[in-house]
């Protein structure tokens, strides 16, 4: 049994005003009921899925470097398969984050209609962790979770103010998320995982709604100091992901990449040289899909999170559209 327990106590709101006062988030409660859809059976897992099908997900556009180009055929397939069973650990292991923060919603927002929608967004969560452990099986194992994303789920779940959990999850992660599974959706040829990602991103569309909706409203009723802070927690949850190495999970020999790559012959250092020369370059950089850039910072444009404050740093990194 492989787990860890962190300390994130939250203040537990309760409401006894049942009426509506948010119509757009009672609509969309009501949408989200409508398009619930159940992980055994809406998607088509009595397809086979071939390998060669699948693809690299972790780098759709690109090219394939010079030491994957020396792999055999097989060894190639088999490469792709694994990192593609890495990457979506990691949102196996965010989707399982998502769902507890969204518990947190339930108990710390203060409209009913903002934590009725958010209860339905549990079960949506619950139903993601599901139908991604059942597909990972089909390539590989469950890779262990990359730091930035442990850092950054923890500190949503860890937050003191519901708006930070709100912009951490449902504007930044959730925004992540839809942009990534989009692409997916594009780009593979196995229809099984089409399916899995078609149906998910749905999902995190209504997701993203639920905290521009909310947050446009409720940050223009934030006092100065918590506001700012707010802002501050945008810009460390974005970079955490965004500019974290995926290479390094700081302990090792237990480095999931490295492992990898080793396991097929192929040297970790030289992979590394070669990777990293590789996105030094503008052209490669602008072919690879950015969710960061194309999804997450313009919704933390729409809620007005994106200030003189701060501006500059997503400029300086590469994140601003």
């Amino acid at each position: 049994m492989s787990f860890e327990t962190i300390d994130a106590t939250v203040q537990v709101l309760w409401r006894y005003d049942y009426e509506s006062n948010i119509k757009p988030l009672r609509d969309l409660y009501e949408v989200a009921k409508k398009e619930q859809w159940n992980a055994a059976t809406d998607i088509p897992w009595e397809i086979k899925t071939d390998p060669a099908a699948v693809g690299d997900m972790s780098a759709p556009n690109a090219e394939p470097f010079d030491f994957v180009k020396a792999l055999s055929k097989e060894n190639q397939i088999e490469l792709a398969k694994r990192k593609s069973a890495h990457l979506l650990s990691n949102f196996l292991h965010g989707e399982q984050g998502a769902m507890m923060i969204c518990g947190q919603l339930v108990e710390v927002v203060p409209d009913m209609d903002a934590k009725l929608y958010a209860s339905t967004q549990v079960i949506d969560e619950a139903r993601h962790v599901e139908v991604f452990h059942r597909y990972i099986q089909r390539l590989d194992r469950v890779y262990p979770i990359m730091h930035g994303l442990k850092a950054l789920l923890n500190a949503v779940l860890q937050a003191d103010l519901w708006q930070m959990k709100c912009v951490g999850m449902q504007i930044i992660a959730e925004s992540i998320a839809m942009g990534s599974f989009k692409t997916m959706a594009k780009l593979t040829h196995d229809e099984v995982f089409r399916r899995v990602v078609e149906l998910t991103a749905q999902d995190e569309a209504r997701h993203v709604s639920y905290g521009l909706i909310y947050m446009k409203d409720e940050i223009p009723k934030m006092n100065e100091r918590d506001r700012d802070r707010l802002e501050d927690f945008a810009w460390t949850a974005m970079t955490l992901l965004a500019t974290t190495p995926q290479l390094r999970e700081g302990q090792k020999g237990v480095d999931p990449m490295a492992v990898i790559y080793e396991g097929l012959g192929i040297d970790m250092a030289k992979a590394e040289s070669e990777m990293l020369s590789k996105m030094s370059e503008p052209e490669f950089v602008k072919a690879q899909p950015n969710p960061f850039r194309d999804y997450a910072y313009p919704q933390l444009q729409r809620i007005g999170l994106i200030t003189d404050r701060t501006l500059s740093k997503y400029q300086a990194v590469g994140l601003a559209a």
